[in-house]
């Protein structure tokens, strides 16, 4: 039997998320200190550059996602490229910090964006319908590998070469494999490619599942999108549920050094997540195709509510690790689950430039959560309060994804039953 070719897509997706997360976010921190000794700048200075990174991804990322959706992906993809070797390469060999600057700023989100989030993902999206979840928690594995496989590399390169020739190494090589698995990507399938169904679904129930999806000829528009009512409540739902996870984790090793761990076993409660947030991928690629994909999602930001509610009080570092785990392990699950109810809602081939917009909520709720996680701390001297807040933000999030669930079942059940 031939096999279908969206699983072809969805291993290079995964590869591109490997590397697009492991050179970038996931391995900042290790250019911290060489920089900053080399250049002479502060921590706080070096930092500005993640902070500037975010800024330009928050303002970019709805014209990337139309761009995704309104040009041939490929080409976005190819940009995003394009701007990975400009960016690594520029900033290695730069002694500007203004247009090392400027390339964090405009230059990268493009990578992360571009290539990855808006660009693989949407063509995952594509690619796959009756078996969306399962597909896209595959393909983000790379995500959770990323700093699994990249750290040690990018850690020897500047231990050995130094961070310029690290950098420039980076825009180099992994630009030159970004190019080589643009050229195996297909962006749609072709009359022959069928998609095969998953154990449990036959051929008349994906027809009709299929009916009640969103899909359309070309890309809405945002006006189009915003006058969706499910997307509506669904952006909401994706700013509260994945905008507030970036506090929690900031938050969370200050914390437990505050309650006497030592600074080994708090790093380690990042492990630990990361860990288990790739068994949580795992749990989608079981059953993610086999559920009801918003009450899943209202389930799950239901239990975060209770866990982060929590996180305080935990009286030992076993405790807190438990619910770490627990943390990471429903984070590791509710991505692949959001972006597959996405697509089903707006479409695949809306499916970026939803993203896009949805990025931008979640951008804006994430860095008012974070700067709030320092006020609210220094009102109160503790993290009760901060974290009785964001469990409230999971919590409004739950409540959502419960609307959108019955949104999707009111949909389903209007629509008519396929003829025998």
């Amino acid at each position: 039997m031939r096999i279908y070719f969206g699983w072809v897509v969805v291993v290079l997706a995964g590869i591109i998320m490997m590397l697009a997360m492991g050179t970038t976010v996931a391995v900042y921190g290790l250019y911290v200190i060489p920089v900053a000794e080399d250049l002479g700048l502060s921590r706080a200075d070096v930092n500005t550059g993640f902070a500037l990174n975010n800024l330009g991804g928050m303002l970019l990322a709805p014209l990337i996602g139309r761009a995704a959706d309104t040009f041939p992906t490929r080409r976005v993809m190819g940009f995003g490229v394009l701007c990975y070797i400009a960016a690594f390469v520029g900033i290695g060999l730069s002694d500007s910090l203004w247009i090392s600057g400027a390339l964090l700023a405009f230059a990268l989100p493009f990578v992360l964006g571009g290539i990855s989030s808006f660009g693989a993902m949407t063509i995952v999206a594509r690619w796959f319908q009756a078996q969306r979840a399962r597909a896209m928690a595959i393909a983000m594995m790379g995500m959770s590998m990323g700093t699994i496989v990249m750290a040690p590399i990018v850690g020897w390169l500047i231990a050995d070469f130094g961070w310029r020739n690290a950098l420039i190494t980076q825009g180099v090589v992994v630009g030159l494999i970004f190019t080589v698995a643009l050229l195996f990507l297909r962006e749609r399938p072709g009359p022959n490619d069928v998609e095969p169904l998953p154990k449990g679904l036959d051929a008349q129930d994906f027809a009709h599942a299929a009916s009640a999806s969103s899909e359309t000829s070309g890309p809405l528009s945002t006006r189009q999108l915003l006058g969706i009512p499910a997307y509506r409540v669904l952006a909401i739902a994706l700013a509260f549920g994945m905008g507030t996870s970036q506090a929690v984790t900031i938050s969370l090793v200050p914390m437990a050094q505050e309650a006497g761990i030592t600074v080994a076993a708090s790093a380690g409660l990042l492990s630990a997540m990361g860990l288990s947030g790739l068994a949580g991928r795992f749990i989608v690629v079981w059953i993610g195709d086999r559920i009801d994909k918003p009450l899943f999602a209202s389930i799950g930001l239901l239990l975060m509510a209770l866990v982060v509610s929590l996180l305080p009080f935990a009286g030992n570092a076993a405790v807190l690790l438990a619910l770490a785990c627990v943390f990471g392990l429903i984070g590791g699950c509710l991505l692949p689950i959001f972006m597959a109810v996405l697509a089903d809602v707006v479409g695949a081939n809306s499916f970026a430039s939803a993203n896009g917009i949805a990025s931008l909520g979640m951008a804006t709720v994430g860095a008012l959560t974070i700067r709030l996680t320092g006020d609210l701390y220094d009102l109160s001297g503790t993290y009760h309060v901060l974290f009785a807040m964001l469990g409230g933000a999971y919590l409004a999030a739950s409540i959502l994804m419960m609307v959108v669930a019955r949104m999707r079942r009111s949909a389903s059940s209007r629509q008519p039953a396929t003829a025998g």
